[in-house]
């Protein structure tokens, strides 16, 4: 019996569509004042009600890589591939993590549809992006904490500039208020996720308003 190559395996799997490359996403935003209303309403919804929140404090720097060869075309297609590098501020030991994310998917899903793959990688990552050409577009600093409800990511964060004068210890506020999120990477077939995911959002009605947001009209 011969055994199938991995290459093989992995193209069986993507035609199968059971590699969790996709991500169902809700975002919202609540005003810095009511924060504390909407965080204790989560803890209460989701697993392990009785333990503190998870923090993180993250630096992200977003890349656009272009192929200069191809003919320039209107809309998402003639603007290049975004790459997101992310660490960990205060955590050196963690690696960091390339992400990809793809143009939202038209139709009439619960949530925001996107292609997403995240991979841990060597902290030279950057200078490696911009060997290959890609352009730095924009960075911040992401500072809040995470929950679970069952395989729902909740994540409640504060944005951050980074500017002349800043450093990544002492950023400025971008707004005066945090965003929420609720995702799910997983497979385009699992829609019954999507659908926990809206169900969850409604329970934060209306404390704060969770919807599509694709940035693409914004």
């Amino acid at each position: 019996m011969s055994i199938p190559h991995v290459g093989e395996s992995i193209e069986s799997a993507l035609k199968s569509q059971i590699v969790p490359d996709q991500e169902f996403l809700l975002q919202g935003s609540v005003l810095d004042a009511s924060l504390n209303v909407v965080m204790n309403r989560l803890r209460g919804l989701c697993d392990n009600s009785d333990l503190s929140p998870e923090p993180f404090h993250d630096h992200e720097i977003v890349y656009v890589l272009k192929d200069f060869n191809a003919p320039a075309t209107p809309g998402p297609a003639g603007q290049g591939v975004m790459l997101r590098v992310r660490r960990a501020v205060d955590r050196t030991d963690l690696p960091y993590q390339l992400r990809y994310v793809g143009f939202p998917e038209i139709g009439n899903y619960p949530a925001l549809l996107r292609n997403c793959l995240d991979v841990p990688v060597s902290n030279n990552v950057c200078e490696f992006l911009q060997e290959l050409g890609a352009k730095l577009d924009h960075e911040f600093i992401a500072k809040g904490c995470i929950m679970k409800k069952g395989r729902i990511k909740v994540t409640v964060f504060k944005m951050y500039k980074i500017g002349p004068g800043m450093t990544k210890d002492n950023p400025e506020p971008m707004t005066m208020s945090h965003l929420v999120e609720l995702s799910v990477v997983t497979t385009k077939t699992d829609m019954a996720v999507a659908d926990d995911l809206r169900a969850l959002a409604d329970q934060l009605k209306p404390l704060v308003q969770l919807d599509r947001i694709d940035y693409r009209r914004v």
